[in-house]
Formats: C-alpha cells, sequence, structure tokens
C-alpha cells in the first residue's frame, strides 16, 4: 500500500479529471512524475511507469505510436 491513506468517501464523488489531478499533484510532491517524451519512454521502457497520461495535441504521430506502442507492450495503462 501507501504512506497515505485517504477515505474515497470523505471528498465526496470525484469526476475524472479532479481524480487524474490529485494523482499529478501527489506524485509530483513525491518526486514520481516523468514528464517529457524521453523521461517518459525511460519509465515505459524500465516498467517503472503505472499510468501514462498523454495529450491529444501532440503534433508528433511518431511520438505518439512510441507512447503507445511502449504502454501496449508492457501492459500500462495509456489515459488520452
Amino acid at each position: 500500500m501507501s504512506d497515505i491513506e485517504v477515505d474515497a468517501t470523505a471528498g465526496g464523488d470525484m469526476d475524472v479529471f479532479t481524480a487524474l489531478q490529485e494523482v499529478l499533484k501527489t506524485a509530483l510532491t513525491h518526486g514520481k512524475l516523468s514528464r517529457g517524451l524521453h523521461e517518459a519512454a525511460k519509465s515505459l521502457d524500465k516498467r517503472q511507469a503505472l499510468l501514462c497520461v498523454l495529450a491529444t495535441n501532440c503534433d508528433e504521430a511518431m511520438y505518439v505510436r512510441l507512447v503507445e506502442a511502449l504502454c501496449a507492450e508492457h501492459q500500462i495503462n495509456l489515459l488520452k
């Protein structure tokens, strides 16, 4: 488990974007957030990532294909 236990019902109902914001804030404060293609690709390839969030406005099709392929290969959840 984790060091911090949080009651899911304490904050009420949460939509996906609010939950994602909380997860990203927590990962950032613990130093576990990889940002950018290079950091993300290293984390995905080493299977250190638990979740990958891919921006839909990425202009480089090869970047998108690389991230999608790494997530599929290592069975890492991908959120677009």
